[in-house]
């Protein structure tokens, strides 16, 4: 039996696209190509990997532990050429990673900054968007790596917790609330509230909340971008509800007043996701690790002036 590496390749790619034509743009390939690799694999292994139903591909039993193995394969490959090459004391090379604006605005300047000063020689390209479309960025190896809310469908993913985040009511220095006082939302009245779009994670975790703690809305705004919506409420008696990560330059309390959700809390879990079939370079593993670090610090510095607040 003879499997080449590419024919694993067109494999995975196949099995985590569920398309020959998608995957075939993943690989930069053209979609006979990727039906013949996969093809051919099957004849090698001597069983059917892949059942080709009309409208979708399903993996057979054989082909989900085939899947598994050829994952493993590949990442074993991918760490073999990383650490030959990893030769030097002298870190460098490119690596493409994503962010939600979560991150974008507090905790990814100051660790880039300093990450870069140290390390000269290694050019980065962060790419800001949310959790589905990183999700899929990931998967077909557009990005080392993403940090995201949650993971809709981890196939072709390894996902690891990062932290766990508190989550606050945002409004302008004019309201009457304290800042950094702890609040119960079902004790106000009159909320006007500025939501992500429906398919937003954040949204969904938000309906669930307002629906089983009887917390009652008078006016929704619709809102994706995260900056807009902080300049929304600076200047107006719209409120939101964002993650603490986000909130960090607004610890002061000079732009805007945070109150911190009690009775119960809302929590954010931040998850790290990766290609399960590729190793991380050192450069992105070791940015990675940093920009974790600064995210789970963060997290913990709001959940302390909580503690003493509550």
């Amino acid at each position: 039996m003879s499997v080449s590496i590419k024919q694993l390749k067109a494999f995975v790619a196949v099995v985590e696209e569920k398309s020959f034509s998608l995957a075939a743009e993943r690989l930069n390939a053209t979609q006979s190509g990727m039906s013949m690799l996969v093809q051919n694999l099957e004849i090698s292994v001597g069983k059917r990997l892949i059942d080709r139903v009309p409208g979708k591909l399903v993996l057979t039993e054989s082909g989900k532990v085939f899947y598994k193995y050829s994952l493993d394969i590949l990442m074993l490959m991918e760490k073999a050429l990383i650490d030959v090459k990893n030769d030097t004391k002298d870190l460098s090379g490119t690596f493409n990673c994503g962010l939600m604006p979560t991150f974008t605005r507090s905790a990814l300047p100051i660790t880039l900054s300093k990450f870069l000063l140290d390390y000269p020689n290694v050019d980065i390209k962060v790419t800001e968007a949310y959790s589905g479309v990183l999700e899929e960025m990931v998967r077909s190896n557009k990005l080392e790596f993403a940090i995201v809310p949650s993971v809709k469908n981890p196939t072709g993913l390894k996902v690891s917790f990062v932290s766990s985040d508190i989550n606050l009511l945002v409004t302008s220095k004019k309201s009457n609330l304290i800042h950094l006082k702890p609040i119960k939302l079902s004790n106000l009245k009159d909320i006007k509230i500025i939501l992500p779009g429906p398919d937003n994670s954040r949204r969904i975790a938000m309906n669930q909340y307002f629906s089983t703690h009887n917390i009652s809305i008078s006016k929704k705004l619709e809102m994706d971008g995260m900056i807009g919506t902080l300049e929304m409420i600076s200047s107006s008696n719209w409120c939101g509800i964002l993650p603490a990560a986000l909130c960090d330059l607004d610890l002061p309390g000079e732009a805007r007043t945070l109150s911190p959700l009690i009775s119960p809390t809302l929590i954010t879990d931040y998850v790290m996701i990766t290609s399960a079939s590729k190793e991380l370079s050192p450069a992105a593993k070791l940015f990675s690790k940093k920009i974790c670090d600064k995210i789970k610090n963060v997290s913990s510095t709001l959940n302390k002036l909580v503690n003493l607040t509550d």
